[in-house]
């Protein structure tokens, strides 16, 4: 990342990219469409893609592809079931997973499956319920009408329905989105972890790659598998070179409207934190797994994930200490205050929205480590369960509106499906995990600071932990739900030391929540509603949205990149895979590909790149052609698009998935799945 030639971003910075954008279905950029590629969605075409395309709500995308309820993601995906579902005597997430027939697809705990219905123009509702509102004021407004908006919209059905109000331009548009929930979601292929996650952290953002980032999920309604209208078709023949594609997913989060001191609190401030936290942690995990088998595999997920955040982060840092893009920002932002600036009546509507958000940021990055370490830094299981009971048995008994966004009516199926999952505790792990916690959060605040005097009281963070962990009965599931269904009362009389310490946390993280909420946030969505008003009038919409875990389209095309000297080609072929193996990890094969590997076809194209506009999110989305056929799995972008967050570069930014081929020739030759094949090609 040091090296991008960011000149290239600067002198392309004055016209949109042709492929760059992150586009709402309402509002895609048809004319480019048109001109660029001669393609012109119609409005059956986009209502078949939307309802083709799923999101897996833990922060994933995937897409249906068969009439039976069948969703193709990623393996790094879904890790987190398979490895609940792991255990010494079958780990699936190192031997992989193959269910026969149906009747032996699991159930993944606490996982939820989203299609999209329809969307809906709020924004009006919004703006007339927080009219001339500020503070504490505007934010128990805004929720209160979103509370409503999502309530309305649920209606008697919240098993099956589920409604998200999506702030778009940073607060200028507010949109509701109604979906379909899938709340039985079963696992019925995941391959092992050696060939989902081959080249492990090395080959991560990096090309040319060899991974079979591919698993297979199935929705059931009812005890059955769930019948799907709308699917995608996989076409094994892939896309050829220069032929348009588009990936169809949920990006999670980006920051390319963001005004310039926000930049600099996540460059000087998060996500420096962040980064160090996670160095720590990552070193934590390494030496847990060192200690036995069994420990590496209850912590490899974790590492894993870990791992990602680390190379993702700094890519996003590197950019941002680069002079170059900060000149960028400036000068765009230098750009829209000058239009403002150029008509009183523009001044007199719009104000200083620049100011009021400076001055929120340094209310942030003075409550910042206060707020991390209080509301947000307990990693414990134990303490996530205990959080949520102390919190619902509070909120659940006032008035729809007036509750916190997770414990409203809309939000309160998945608030529970996530708190009565079977997953399992690994006590030892959970200790470890939470006493690092309790260090940490001591060592940012100081043992001298209230809170942390009464937090730990006489005892060490060790022993803290243990007490927790030992003497906690927050792992049954039974006694989570018996807790909920008791409410106030079971709380107030629980004697459970988690329950108790998420008792005397809860009104301190709400205090600052509070804070965060009332001084920054509404401050700052607020001036973002101004800033985007104003942005609107100089440039329309065709000013894409950030990323807001939403469903987006993508166009570009199938093409490698030059760097320093290289030409990168755009694909990888089998036989690159055996040549790439070592017989070590993370370039270890595995076993059933080594025992196959007369059966492939060495030319069999495994992984290729494009340039789509994508960010974390996107993983699992497929990337289709223009008849809506599925020519790839979106898995990764490349070294260079870890900018991505702040500014596209088309010249470099590069999306990498799986090839469609190599998807039908493992689960064919390789995992004896002809069934899959069957329905994957129906």
């Amino acid at each position: 990342m040091r090296a991008l030639p960011f000149l290239l971003l600067l002198s392309a910075s004055a016209t949109l990219h042709a492929a760059e954008g992150m586009w709402t279905l309402d509002n895609l950029p048809k004319e480019e469409l048109a001109k660029t590629y001669g393609f012109k969605p119609d409005q059956q075409w986009l209502d078949h893609a939307m309802r083709s395309a799923a999101r897996l709500a833990g922060g994933c995308s995937g897409s249906f592809v068969s009439e039976d309820g069948l969703v193709l993601t990623n393996h790094h995906c879904v890790a987190g079931c398979v490895s609940n579902l792991s255990s010494p005597e079958n780990d699936y997430l190192n031997k992989g997973f193959t269910a026969k027939t149906r009747e032996e697809e699991l159930v993944c705990p606490g996982n939820e499956i989203n299609r999209l219905e329809s969307i809906t123009d709020v924004t009006a509702r919004v703006r007339e319920a927080t009219a001339g509102l500020s503070g504490k004021d505007y934010i128990d407004a805004k929720k209160a009408i979103e509370a409503k908006i999502a309530s309305e919209c649920v209606g008697d059905d919240t098993a099956n329905t589920r409604c998200d109000i999506v702030n778009l331009y940073q607060g200028g548009l507010q949109h509701l989105y109604r979906y379909t929930r899938f709340s039985d979601v079963r696992l019925v292929f995941a391959p092992e972890y050696a060939a989902g996650f081959f080249g492990g952290d090395p080959d991560n953002f990096n090309f040319p790659r060899y991974n079979l980032d591919m698993s297979l999920l199935r929705v059931y309604v009812d005890g059955k598998p769930a019948k799907i209208k709308d699917h995608f078709t996989i076409n094994p023949k892939g896309a050829q070179e220069g032929e348009l594609v588009m990936t169809l997913g949920h990006p999670g989060s980006t920051q390319r409207l963001l005004t310039v001191s926000q930049l600099e609190t996540l460059r000087d401030q998060s996500l420096p934190e962040r980064l160090f936290s996670s160095y720590e942690l990552r070193g934590l995990l390494l030496r847990f797994s060192a200690e036995s088998e069994e420990n590496a595999r209850i912590a490899q997920s974790a590492l894993m994930g870990v791992e990602n955040g680390i190379k993702s982060n700094l890519g996003r840092f590197q950019a941002l200490t680069n002079p170059a893009v900060f000149e960028e920002k400036r000068r765009a932002e230098q750009e829209l205050k000058a239009f403002v600036a150029a008509s009183p009546e523009r001044v007199q509507r719009y104000g200083d929205p620049w100011s009021e958000i400076e001055q929120a940021e340094k209310v942030a990055r003075a409550l910042s480590r206060e707020y991390g370490s209080i509301e947000m830094g307990l990693m414990s299981q134990h303490l996530g369960w205990a959080k949520s009971l102390v919190r619902a048995a509070a909120e659940r008994g006032k008035p729809n509106g007036e509750r916190l966004p997770e414990f409203t009516d809309a939000a309160l199926p998945r608030t529970q499906a996530s708190l009565f999952a079977k997953t399992p505790m690994y006590p030892e792990y959970e200790k470890m995990r939470l006493q690092w916690s309790l260090e940490k959060i001591r060592e940012r605040l100081t043992a001298d600071h209230p809170f942390v005097r009464e937090l730990l009281a006489t005892q060490s963070p060790q022993q803290l932990a243990a007490s927790i962990v030992d003497g906690s009965k927050l792992a049954d599931p039974e006694v989570r739900k018996a807790l909920w269904e008791g409410g106030a009362k079971a709380i107030a009389e629980s004697d459970d030391p988690a329950i108790v310490l998420a008792r005397k946390i809860d009104p301190h993280g709400r205090a600052l929540r509070q804070r965060m909420e009332s001084e920054v946030s509404s401050v700052e969505t607020r001036a973002a509603e101004r800033l985007a008003a104003a942005r609107f009038e100089q440039k329309g919409t065709s000013v894409y949205p950030d990323a807001t875990f939403s469903l987006r389209l993508s166009h570009g095309t199938i093409r490698g990149w030059e760097y320093a000297g290289q030409t990168v080609t755009p694909f990888t072929q089998v036989a690159g895979l055996f040549e790439r193996a070592t017989g070590y990890d993370p370039y270890k094969l595995a076993e059933s590909w080594l025992n196959a590997k007369a059966k492939l076809d060495p030319a069999t194209r495994f992984n290729q790149v494009s340039t789509n506009d994508i960010i974390g999110g996107n993983s699992g989305s497929p990337l289709i052609n223009a008849k809506g056929e599925i020519v790839g799995l979106v898995f990764d972008g490349n070294i260079h698009s870890l900018g991505g967050a702040y500014f596209f570069d088309e010249s470099l930014n590069r999306t990498v998935s799986v090839h469609p081929a190599v998807m039908i020739e493992a689960l064919d030759k390789i995992y004896a799945a002809k069934h899959l094949v069957r329905e994957l090609m129906h």
